[in-house]
């Protein structure tokens, strides 16, 4: 049948045009019909995977990608035969209080794209997620990370994967074995299953771009640090990366193996691995120390911190995406019972190991100020803007400045979120919210709030809405939107800034109208490191207290050589 509606007869080995249509139902975080007449198979390697299409990807989630390792071992490449399910997603890695299982290494993926067997051509880009919680919490299937989104808008392959926390993914043990960083080994053995099968979904194993928030983007740096890591992904981008050196093994055995030994009772028993792998996972991840913290194992890592010297060999040189949200601590910190600032600022240093009287003789650290003129909450303020300093935006700023001035991470894109959407079940202090106002019931973010950590997520996947949260201002799609171009872009081109004519040819006038807006964003440059404040009317500025950080101890210069 043509446009006109005539039918004709054509011969069978003719191409003809065609329009394909679809009846899934869309997916959120309640609800997903995965029933049969929308499950979909594809042949990956020796096994047939059964996943679904909703309206907008098709969905594979629970896919194993590594057998259950013997605890206190490292992970390696799952290749699975028979047909097997990947309808639900799969038990999150252990953690308290007994949630999950040990039996954890699984992957998600969205795709809009399934090729045939041969198919080679056409091929999208591929974002790998590694998620936050602190090394000790945190699920590949947590429904604000959810990759349908993403995919759909940005045109790319989004994989979630799962690795072993707390002490079950790093303990070392001092055999010169068991050394740690297990947690490490599952994420590259997901990312080397990405190279194997990920062309099955529709993926480049040639552009695979890998990205994580919090303990998400300590992986990503650590993989960037890792001779491991080479070869398995092109670009990186890292959200909120929280600084960490990596610890000596000696050091990491004597303050956190050795309790650990002590408590289980595993100290004196004649084989010490044997009594901690027969020990009950979740009693051994109740104990009162943890372990939960990267070590320098001399396979995995092998410096303190990722080494950006313009001679290394190890480093990963991958372009890079990387920031801070503007408040970082306004959700970790502690509002302190004052409204005295020194008295605060003493509290602070106490609790962090800092020292109070060069922060307070600085005067680079006055009394904040509120909008409901609340005394403590403007100690808080400030205490707020000195452990966020100290613990994210710092060492993120002279990881980058390093990284640029010595030219081993030459290309790479610094941002600061001043827009951020709060998960209310993640807001203890109850100062990461916009304003509510008569005229914005769900909150005003043109308004004065904190933007705090973890406020970026809903954002930068796109799931605003899917998740539940109502839009404040009538902005919070158009942004969501607006980052997740930026997002897919770096994913595609290996730069953030989108091409115009793949939003023009997709429609997406809204990003187009606000890149024109705050114009392109600029690389790190180290004669003069600027970053994009991303928030509605994005603008590029400098770095931000890099006086401040200087005062800290932590100058633009920490790292170079």
């Amino acid at each position: 049948m043509d446009v006109n509606g005539q039918i004709h007869l054509v011969n069978c080995r003719e191409k003809l045009p065609s329009l394909c249509s679809q009846t899934a139902p869309a997916s959120n975080i309640t609800y997903a019909d995965n029933s049969p007449p929308y499950r979909i198979s594809q042949s990956v390697g020796s096994q047939t995977l059964i996943g679904y299409r909703d309206f907008l990807t098709f969905r594979f989630m629970g896919v194993r990608f590594a057998a259950e390792p013997e605890r206190f071992t490292y992970s390696s490449v799952y290749e699975g035969t028979g047909t097997n399910d990947a309808l639900e997603p799969a038990p999150e890695c252990l953690t308290l209080p007994n949630n999950g299982s040990t039996d954890c290494l699984f992957l998600n993926i969205w795709t809009t794209s399934l090729p045939g067997s041969s198919a080679k051509k056409d091929l999208k880009p591929v974002m790998v997620y590694i998620y936050g919680g602190g090394f000790t919490t945190g699920s590949a299937s947590n429904p604000t990370n959810d990759g349908g989104n993403l995919a759909a808008r940005g045109d790319v392959v989004v994989v979630d994967i799962a690795y072993r926390l707390s002490t079950l993914g790093f303990l070392a043990l001092d055999d010169g074995v068991h050394n740690g960083n297990y947690f490490l080994s599952d994420q590259i053995a997901g990312l080397e299953w990405v190279q194997k099968y990920i062309e099955n979904f529709g993926g480049d194993p040639s552009r695979v771009t890998v990205f994580g928030e919090s303990a998400g983007a300590e992986s990503v740096n650590a993989l960037i640090a890792s001779p491991k890591g080479k070869d398995l992904f092109h670009g990186a981008i890292m959200q909120s990366n929280y600084y960490q050196p990596y610890v000596p093994l000696a050091t990491a055995i004597n303050q956190t193996t050795n309790p650990i030994l002590n408590e289980t009772g595993c100290a004196t028993a004649a084989d010490q691995l044997a009594c901690l792998q027969a020990y009950n996972a979740t009693a051994l991840l109740s104990l009162k120390t943890v372990f939960n913290y990267p070590v320098v194992d001399g396979t995995y890592l092998v410096s303190d911190f990722i080494d950006l010297n313009s001679t290394t060999t190890i480093t990963n040189r991958v372009p890079v995406v990387m920031g801070v949200n503007r408040d970082e601590e306004g959700v970790l910190g502690t509002v302190y019972p004052t409204t005295n600032l020194v008295t605060g600022i003493d509290d602070l240093a106490a609790a962090d190991h800092l020292n109070a009287s060069s922060i307070i003789n600085s005067d680079l650290f006055p009394l904040g100020t509120s909008s409901i003129n609340n005394a403590t909450l403007d100690v808080f303020n400030t205490t707020t803007r000195i452990s966020t300093d100290v613990s994210f935006r710092c060492f993120n700023q002279f990881e980058a400045y390093a990284g640029v001035k010595d030219g081993v991470l030459p290309n790479i894109w610094f941002y600061e979120f001043n827009r951020t959407y709060q998960d209310p079940a993640y807001n203890p202090n109850l100062v990461c919210a916009a304003p509510v106002t008569p005229s914005h019931p769900y909150g005003d973010p043109s308004q004065e709030y904190f933007k705090c950590h973890a406020g970026d997520l809903a954002n930068t996947f796109g799931n605003v809405a899917r998740v539940g949260f109502p839009d404040r201002d009538g902005l919070d799609a158009k942004f969501g939107q607006l980052m997740t171009d930026y997002w897919t872009s770096f994913a595609r081109n290996l730069d953030p800034n989108p091409n115009l004519e793949y939003l023009k040819a997709r429609g997406y006038w809204n990003t187009i109208n606000q890149i024109e807006r705050s114009g392109p964003w600029e690389k790190v440059n180290a004669a003069q490191p600027r970053m994009m404040e991303l928030q509605w009317n994005s603008v590029m500025m400098p770095f931000r207290d890099v006086q401040q950080c200087a005062a800290l101890g932590f100058p633009l210069t920490y790292l170079t050589h």
